[in-house]
């Protein structure tokens, strides 16, 4: 079976997953790329694709950015289980034309779609976190919401943790240095 985009997102693969086996090239080995003419192997593999399949040990992956191979990490491995479950219910799949993958990538590979993807998988934001030095933002919207609550009930606010990350909330940051 070959992965193939199915949906907008799944596009971000590409429109074609090679598959690279390092036995065909250097015989039985521990499955790592650790050798220089491996990873020459593997590059030469993945070529002007952005996905590569690498038999008996799992993909290759690659981005403009950290957060666009990010992206298209999620979202491959997410069109690739949408294809087996597809497959084993039998259903008829009918795959992007390479035409609309390459469409569909562009949109979802600008800096909007990138940016939002992590509110919308449900995940603690990457790029959020990243833009906000860690959790400071997270931490400092729950405690105000405490305080918040506190007040309106007409009780006092929770008292301080104790412990390593003790008057983080106070600091503004997640308690490291």
């Amino acid at each position: 079976m070959k992965l193939k985009p199915l949906n907008h997102l799944g596009a971000t693969m590409g429109a074609r997953v090679p598959v690279w086996d390092s036995r065909d090239e250097f015989g039985n080995t521990n499955l790592l790329v650790a050798k220089p003419e491996e990873g020459a192997s593997l590059a030469r593999a993945l070529g002007d694709n952005w996905t590569v399949l690498m038999r008996r040990h799992g993909a290759t992956v690659a981005g403009r950015s950290l957060e666009e191979m990010t992206f298209r990490t999620i979202y491959t491995a997410r069109n690739a289980a949408a294809q087996i479950e597809a497959e084993l219910l039998g259903a008829g799949l009918e795959p992007l034309n390479a035409e609309e993958a390459e469409l569909a990538a562009a949109a979802n590979l600008s800096q909007g779609p990138v940016w939002r993807a992590p509110s919308n998988t449900g995940r603690c934001g990457w790029t959020r976190r990243r833009a906000t030095g860690g959790r400071r933002r997270q931490v400092r919207r729950a405690s105000k919401r405490r305080r918040r609550s506190a007040r309106r009930a007409g009780r006092p606010p929770r008292k301080p943790r104790k412990g390593p990350r003790a008057g983080a909330e106070q600091r503004g940051n997640d308690g490291q240095s």
